[in-house]
């Protein structure tokens, strides 16, 4: 293991006081099993608003970010992502796209496993993590590198293990992903963490791990050309001048 790559950076986790107690302590023991020190952080504040807090007060060169219904299914995959962004000055998550907003095409780096340099961030201009009406948490940063032209790199959907109630979701026009996503091959992504079945199903793949007994090959495959047979539709929003008649 290269320790100066983890010395270089700082791992930080955020949930709220109704999180999970199993799934935390799950992710806590799997944080353990692969050496990495995170610091975890119980706040009843916006996610934004956490991440802002964060940089704020960084002091590695890296920062980055597991949440905690994720977790890196290898450590390889945690240093390769910080060898990447300190190597190119700049930022890499697991790609998402904001569909609940109407923006289903714009793929960016989100903030459930992303890592950052803080050069990167000073460079982007110190933009808010916070939502808005163009983008989800941490998307403003994806359009600050677009605009400065900062290359950043996301990590694709490979595997999911189902879909969620409301129907899997698309990931612009590459694929579908829901419960239990991987991406590239190795990183784990419950989503829906409130459900006990969801709770269930994290502390099992959890377990797995660390006995060296997971196994990803049988999980839906992302990218196949066969559409799911169900998927989310966000619903539509009326234009503002629809109202007027």
């Amino acid at each position: 293991m290269n320790h100066n790559l983890l010395k270089q950076t700082e791992f930080h986790s955020f949930h709220w006081d109704n999180f999970s107690p199993e799934i935390l302590q799950a992710h806590k023991s799997v944080m353990s099993h692969l050496g990495l020190n995170v610091q975890y952080t119980q706040k009843n504040i916006p996610h934004g608003q956490w991440l802002d807090e964060v940089m704020a007060i960084a002091q590695a060169e890296v920062i980055a970010i597991i949440e905690p219904d994720l977790i890196p299914l290898n450590i390889d995959i945690v240093l390769s992502a910080i060898e990447y962004v300190i190597k190119n000055d700049t930022f890499l998550g697991c790609a998402q796209v904001s569909n609940h907003i109407g923006n289903a095409t714009h793929i960016f780096a989100s903030p459930a496993f992303f890592f950052i340099t803080k050069t990167c961030y000073e460079k982007l201009g110190r933009p808010s993590f916070m939502p808005n009406k163009h983008g989800d948490v941490a998307e403003a940063l994806a359009f600050a590198a677009e605009e400065k032209r900062i290359p950043y790199h996301t990590l694709f959907p490979t595997r999911y293990e189902k879909a969620p109630s409301e129907g899997c979701w698309a990931l612009a026009s590459y694929g579908y992903y829901g419960i239990g996503t991987v991406f590239a091959d190795q990183v784990y992504h419950l989503f829906q963490s409130r459900t006990a079945e969801n709770i269930e199903l994290f502390v099992k793949r959890c377990d797995e791990l660390i006995n060296n007994t997971l196994d990803i090959s049988a999980f839906n495959n992302c990218m196949s050309l066969e559409k799911p047979s169900y998927i989310y539709e966000p619903k539509k929003k009326r234009k503002w001048y629809s109202r007027l008649f």
